[in-house]
């Protein structure tokens, strides 16, 4: 038996590449090799020095002066400002768009139910058709537990079904927690973890969704979310014809 291991090699990468996974294989790494370039220059000693420098010099005539929102947001403008200076257009605007998501838009009037319904039009707009067909389902759960003081509530969402097994379950990809006092109709998120990363002592999260950054930014701002029970829509599907 003759067997044409070139013909063989030759046949699988037409296959993978007509299945695009060649494609996709060459994307994550030229965005890996990006990424690993991007984080190395905002980590040197230069880039770090050259920041420490500028805030140092303003800081310290003006932190006296302000509130603690306030100071906060100056140092999220100054940081802008500086990377402004420092870094090429394109990057810019990009990490100007990050600092705007986490920390300086400030969002009012939010209510727990806008975030379910924020979710559910996130991640059947980022799903391929073909892997909703697939899982069928998605986490998006909603839990509270009455407190003598008030009320615990949980969420937690995933764009797929977590798997629950005899020694644990799988964490969901978003997970954040609020309490509710009884004399309140509004509770701030206490508690945020992203991919099992608790997000108060995480510095170096990688690359946010939009939806992972509307709730980081809920988060590290505390912006009050009006927790309207009655209207959370905590339904698991795909909008597909089963």
């Amino acid at each position: 038996m003759n067997i044409d291991v070139s013909k063989i090699i030759e046949n699988k990468l037409n296959a993978l590449e007509a299945e695009g996974v060649i494609r996709k294989k060459i994307e994550d790494a030229v965005e890996k090799s990006i990424t690993n370039a991007i984080t190395s220059e905002l980590e040197s000693w230069s880039f770090r020095e050259g920041i420490g420098k500028q805030i140092k010099a303003v800081v310290g005539t003006i932190a006296d002066d302000c509130g603690l929102a306030a100071y906060n947001g100056f140092v999220a403008t100054k940081v802008k400002d500086i990377v402004q200076n420092v870094l090429s257009s394109d990057l810019t605007d990009k990490l100007n768009k990050t600092l705007d998501d986490l920390l300086i838009r400030k969002y009012k009037n939010v209510k727990l139910s806008d975030i379910f319904d924020k979710y559910r039009e996130w991640v059947c707009e980022h799903t391929e058709e073909s892997e909703k067909w697939e899982r069928r389902n998605f986490h998006c759960k909603l839990e509270t537990e009455e407190k003598g003081y008030g009320m615990h509530v949980e969420c937690s969402f995933a764009d797929h079904q977590l798997e629950h097994k005899s020694w644990g379950k799988e964490d969901p990809e978003i997970r954040f927690s609020m309490l509710v006092m009884s004399d309140k109709e509004v509770g701030t998120i206490g508690t945020l973890y992203l991919d099992g990363h608790y997000m108060k002592e995480c510095y170096k999260v990688g690359r946010l969704t939009d939806f992972e950054a509307f709730v980081c930014n809920l988060f590290y701002n505390e912006t009050e979310i009006i927790v309207d029970l009655d209207d959370v829509d905590d339904s698991d599907y795909f909008d597909i014809d089963v």
